[in-house]
């Protein structure tokens, strides 16, 4: 990067911040920035501090323009369905070719539904559990992830075909090591397991609160506790939670910034909708104003996302009801495979609503202070928008990645404290960091700082399919997974 020299006030971060205020429609400024150079190959653990209004020895500043574009991205967005059917045999896996097929739209999840009709009375034997552990290798070869749902009906029909609540306990346990061993490539479990589709109504068996909180108590206990488990509504989570816990589950109790992501019963269960948008209800799914509030509050820090039954009232799933909905909601996946969908492409909003579905962070410029010198402390405040409707749900770390362009393999690697999850849908964020420069730095040569938004699971972490891109021109490299932040000669 050249440097700037004093074009800009520090300033112009946080003025563009607050072109922005919270609650808004996150509309983006059409900036400029130069392209992505250099691919680093070495680490280093270097040091990274917060810091706070400095007294620059000098400044210089970049800014970026807003990529429209869709693009994939990791644990959010549109996903395409998938099912297993046990039922007379154990069906083949999906092969790689047709789960990689989904990124070509766009999409890195896939809705998986897993009935389990030849086991109501007996174990999964062995040979369907390795049809799944087949399929979850290949979501990760083909980088991708699973909405997952287990269930034993997949038809309409009376009586539901489900077994005891025994069994389902004892399936769940079966299941267990197999979310363990690919916790990775599993977003979320939606609760299911009775009910038509699992979807928790039309049951046989499992016809009280008690029975119900068993279930979800189960797969809380069986799943690791990095991953959600999502309900129907959101009276059936407070319901649940007062029956793990003996006591009352009001609005008050819902989750926060301070209680979410602790590995708590209440952080860990999430929503889910069958029929969003049907009516004003979305389904049965707000029996009450409560209802609708709690899923509002929660949604920062749960995953919500399902599917739409039909195109129902037009005033419902029109594109500005829908818009406003899904924000209000902090939706983060939705099903691409209905016909509300096509009622959004007529109206010319389905690619708008693609994008902001789910997380969709961006640059919009970065102020720089002190001297860019070995040893020396090298401050940085970066602004950035989540332009989309929800939060990061599973955890990530940030990594800033400094590289010499000159010798790709002199590379430093700087680990923040800070939690990309903090970032919410549709708000304006400043993010300050203090980097420690390496001793080893070398005078007159070119430098290139990075941001790594990698997943967590050491398994995937160097794969680029599971790095979050930023929504910026010029600043993601599809070889690496980085985005490109600003170049630097060193002094």
């Amino acid at each position: 990067m050249k440097k700037i020299c004093c074009l800009f006030a520090a300033a112009l971060c946080c003025l563009a911040c607050e072109k922005y205020p919270s609650g808004s429609d996150c509309d983006n400024t059409e900036l400029s920035f130069d392209p992505v150079k250099g691919w680093p190959l070495q680490e280093f653990d270097g040091e990274v501090e917060h810091f706070s209004a400095p007294e620059p020895p000098f400044e210089y500043t970049v800014t970026y323009e807003y990529d429209k574009s869709g693009f994939c991205n990791p644990e959010r967005g549109s996903y395409h369905p998938l099912e297993y059917h046990f039922r007379g045999g154990i069906p083949e896996p999906y092969s790689l070719e047709r789960l990689s097929s989904a990124r070509n739209g766009n999409c890195t999840l896939h809705y998986l539904g897993v009935y389990l009709c030849d086991y109501l009375e007996s174990d999964i034997p062995q040979e369907a559990l390795d049809v799944l552990r087949t399929h979850f290798e290949r979501e990760r070869e083909a980088g991708t992830k699973v909405v997952l749902r287990h269930a034993y009906s997949w038809d309409n029909k009376w009586p539901v075909q489900e077994p005891e609540l025994k069994w389902i306990l004892r399936h769940i346990e079966q299941l267990g090591p197999v979310w363990r061993e690919y916790e990775d490539v599993i977003y979320v479990v939606q609760a299911g397991f009775f009910g038509c589709y699992g979807e928790w109504h039309t049951t046989t068996h499992i016809n009280t609160s008690e029975e119900r909180a068993a279930i979800v108590k189960s797969i809380l206990d069986n799943l690791p506790e990095s991953r959600q488990v999502a309900v129907r509504t959101p009276a059936h989570k407070r319901k649940i939670l007062q029956d793990i816990y003996g006591r009352t589950f009001t609005l008050a109790d819902s989750v926060t910034a301070e209680t979410a992501f602790d590995g708590s019963y209440k952080s860990r269960i999430a929503g889910h909708s069958d029929c969003i948008f049907a009516n004003s209800s979305d389904g049965g799914s707000f029996q009450s104003p409560m209802d609708l509030k709690l899923w509002r509050r929660e949604g920062a820090y749960t995953s919500l996302g399902g599917e739409s039954c039909f195109v129902g009232d037009y005033s419902y799933c029109g594109c500005s009801y829908s818009n406003k909905h899904l924000r209000k909601l902090q939706w983060s996946y939705l099903s691409n495979h209905y016909a509300i969908v096509d009622h959004w492409r007529t109206n010319g909003c389905n690619d708008d609503l693609e994008r902001r579905v789910g997380y969709r962070l961006v640059f919009n410029g970065a102020s720089f202070y002190g001297r860019f010198s070995s040893g020396e402390d090298f401050l940085m405040k970066l602004c950035l928008t989540n332009y989309g409707f929800a939060s990061l749900i599973n955890e990530r770390r940030i990594e800033l990645i400094l590289v010499n362009d000159n010798d790709p393999s002199e590379k430093y690697v700087y680990i923040s404290r800070k939690d990309p999850r903090d970032w919410k849908g549709c708000h304006h964020y400043e993010y300050d960091e203090k980097l420690v420069l390496p001793a080893s730095l070398k005078s007159g040569q070119q430098y290139t700082l990075y941001m790594n938004l990698p997943d967590i699971s050491p398994e995937l972490h160097d794969d680029c399919n599971y790095s979050v891109r930023i929504a910026s021109r010029g600043v993601w490299d599809e070889d690496t997974g980085y985005n490109r932040i600003a170049a630097f000669i060193a002094e």
